[in-house]
């Protein structure tokens, strides 16, 4: 590839390159060739889904009402009121395999629609992000992306004695080859930046004094700018600025590493949960909107996640144990402010995404991202009517905002659906042969 310091077109993006750094630039019309530029250009497509853990809280905060664009949300959808046009709900979406353990099956089955059998080694089946991807071949330099919540210090959480990578795995290759998620807001941010790593003398050097990768690549970004149009020059600065605004983030919650007396840092390490969440989510935006990725998985956190969640001042509650003591309403309300927390995260996910300009709509125009979790409710740990999510507009291949009915449906159509919906229009997917085709 060019490292961009050239007049010549790099196609739809452009690489600035030094020290190992590798900045992948938003698609800027203004670096196309003239001819390239009154021909248009086709919308590019993304594919992301989310995934939160032990799904409501006895549906009391899950009161989906109405039919189709005429739809209420529940208690936990405030933060997604004013997304609704975007954002498809389903009802009546149940999933196939329920029962013992209830957790396991469920992450499992998210994004593969497929049953587990090895309590001891985790197997499951091929996921259709992965399909997707097999699809798509796509050119970009991160064939797929994924994100992972901070880590548990003593590993996964086990559901009832089965491997945890049930819980830890939601994209799969292959039925014996999970896509382990990254746990590192710093890694994930060098895989899109540090494609390969950089030299470890200059990431030393960026990490001791705080440096940006942007750094490295100014004289190029210099030599570029003149030659944008006043849209595509402001496009640059807003995302150069959201670089720099993530790394600040990562550097500012480091840790001093032991035994440094330089105060050299472990960008990233010292997140909290909820600090890195946010971050994940800058660096997943990045990622897409300069087309580092167009294929991305994140899981909050991890099916039976049990994260600490007393920094929303509910009480010293953990999320999976609320489920299993009890319903008095101190814990009935930490659990909703739980499910709401996770709705406000993936409400700034699609606001940022609604954010960019791809001069084909925005982002989030041009997206497929579907969120869920691994049980319909925590009380219960049931699988019927689960608490699925679909948002953006696939490019003109969904039709959002609305409440989706999907009784009587399988939940792996829906899935083989959504690989349609990428252009993959595969013909069968787990058990399904016909793909879902309300979406």
């Amino acid at each position: 590839m060019n490292d961009g310091t050239n007049n010549r077109a790099l196609g739809r993006r452009t690489f600035l390159r030094a020290a190992g750094v590798g900045i992948c630039l938003p698609a800027l019309p203004s670096l196309l060739p003239r001819r390239a530029r009154a021909g248009g250009n086709a919308a590019t497509k993304r594919f992301v889904a989310l995934f939160f853990p032990n799904g409501t809280t006895m549906r009391q905060d899950w009161q989906l009402g109405g039919s189709g664009s005429n739809y209420t949300m529940g208690t936990a959808h405030t933060d997604l009121v004013p997304l609704q046009p975007y954002l498809s709900m389903f009802r009546n979406l149940d999933g196939a395999y329920a029962g013992s353990p209830s957790h396991s099956r469920g992450t499992a089955e998210f994004l593969t629609g497929a049953p587990i059998t090895n309590p001891d080694t985790p197997e499951v089946a091929i996921s259709i992000d992965q399909v997707i991807a097999d699809g798509l071949e796509p050119n970009t330099p991160i064939r797929s992306l994924h994100l992972g919540p901070t880590p548990y210090t003593s590993g996964v959480p086990m559901d009832t004695g089965w491997a945890s990578g049930y819980n830890a795995y939601i994209s799969w290759s292959s039925p014996t080859a999970p896509n382990p998620p990254l746990e590192s807001a710093q890694v994930a941010f060098d895989q899109v930046f540090v494609p390969g790593g950089s030299d470890p003398a200059v990431a030393e050097k960026r990490r001791r004094l705080k440096q940006s990768v942007l750094d490295h690549t100014l004289d190029q970004i210099g030599t570029i700018a003149p030659r944008l149009g006043s849209s595509d020059a402001h496009k640059l600065d807003e995302y150069l600025s959201s670089i720099r605004e993530v790394e600040m983030q990562l550097q500012n919650g480091g840790t001093t590493l032991p035994g440094c007396s330089n105060g050299a840092t472990d960008p990233g390490a010292g997140l909290s949960f909820p600090d890195h969440t946010r971050a994940m989510l800058d660096v997943l935006v990045l990622a897409l909107r300069c087309d580092a990725t167009r294929i991305a998985t994140y899981s909050m956190d991890y099916g039976f996640g049990n994260k600490d969640f007393s920094f929303l001042g509910m009480g010293p509650y953990k999320h999976h144990n609320l489920g299993h003591g009890g319903t008095a309403q101190d814990r009935v309300d930490a659990n909703k402010a739980i499910i709401a927390w996770y709705m406000g995260n993936l409400a700034y996910l699609l606001e940022q995404m609604a954010a960019v300009d791809e001069t084909t709509g925005s982002l989030l125009d041009n997206s497929v991202v579907y969120m869920g979790s691994d049980v319909a409710d925590a009380w219960s740990h049931s699988h019927s009517d689960m608490p699925m999510m679909l948002a953006g507009g696939g490019a003109g291949a969904l039709n959002p905002g609305r409440l989706i009915d999907a009784a009587g449906v399988s939940y792996d159509s829906v899935l083989l659906g959504l690989a349609h919906a990428m252009d993959v229009p595969v013909a069968s997917f787990s058990g399904a042969t016909s793909p879902f085709t309300g979406l």
